[in-house]
């Protein structure tokens, strides 16, 4: 996607990172379940219209955790300040070409702590781009949850590699398990085609992860509306689906946001 661009690649494990915990957290009170969304952004190039569209979501559905793909610092700060939330970003790349910072965030009505930056395996061939995986410790009602925020690479890059890309959050994620009764995975990963996606979704539900999403079908449109992958999902552990749902009004991204209902 961005392989004619010329790319700054942050390979350092901890930086840079974008983070703040200022917001008095307002869903601290016991709760049956928990609302969460994600959404690719598409290079935070209509954040104003994102963060509208966001806004009317939260009218209605009260979302606990926003997780953010393609995402800028200045977009996460906006959308943060205008719905009152704490956030984790975690850029992988500097777009020279853009000016700006590419990454994945986790935005929150709790706080977050334990701020992680999972390096993905394998580099894109022309670029040497990478993709990254933003890891925060959500504290919403009262409960610890693990949040990854995913953005996997496209099909630049072989179906081999991308596998391993997929290996390597589930190792991750599989080592926390024993730390956290709560586990949310969420976010792009770039499964244009049908065997693409049913391969992610069988590397996830054999590692011991719910499909949160199942039922959304495409989230996505490509080609010029020409196809409508299903390139978005949740995977989670210790977390029961109630509801998952697309919001296909939305016009700021070729991404839907995808909302979903958790019980503990």
């Amino acid at each position: 996607m961005m392989s004619c661009r010329t790319l700054q690649v942050y390979k350092d494990s901890d930086k840079p990172n974008f983070y703040s915990n200022e917001k008095i957290p307002t869903n601290i009170d016991l709760a049956d379940s928990l609302n969460v969304v994600t959404f690719n952004i598409k290079k935070a190039e209509k954040i104003q219209l994102a963060t509208v569209e966001l806004q009317e979501v939260e009218k209605t559905r009260n979302v606990d955790i926003y997780l953010l793909q393609e995402m800028d610092e200045q977009g996460v700060k906006a959308i943060a300040a205008n719905l009152g939330l704490n956030y984790l970003y975690i850029p992988i790349v500097y777009d020279e070409t853009a000016k700006k910072n590419i990454g994945n965030a986790i935005l929150t009505k709790g706080t977050i702590e334990c701020p992680q930056k999972l390096i993905l395996p394998h580099a894109k061939w022309l670029s040497k781009s990478r993709r990254d995986v933003t890891i925060g410790e959500v504290n919403v009602h009262q409960k610890k949850i693990l949040v990854y925020s995913v953005h996997t690479e496209t099909l630049m890059m072989s179906r081999k590699n991308r596998l391993e890309q997929l290996d390597a959050i589930i190792e991750h994620a599989s080592t926390q398990m024993s730390n956290y009764k709560y586990v949310l995975i969420g976010g792009d990963f770039n499964t244009l085609f049908t065997k693409a996606g049913n391969r992610a979704v069988k590397k996830f539900t054999s590692g011991g992860f719910d499909w949160g999403t199942a039922n959304v079908g495409s989230t996505a449109t490509a080609f010029f509306g020409l196809l409508k992958p299903r390139h978005d999902y949740f995977f989670s552990t210790g977390l029961k689906l109630i509801n998952a749902s697309k919001i296909e009004t939305s016009k700021s991204s070729d991404h839907y946001p995808i909302f979903a209902t958790f019980g503990y």
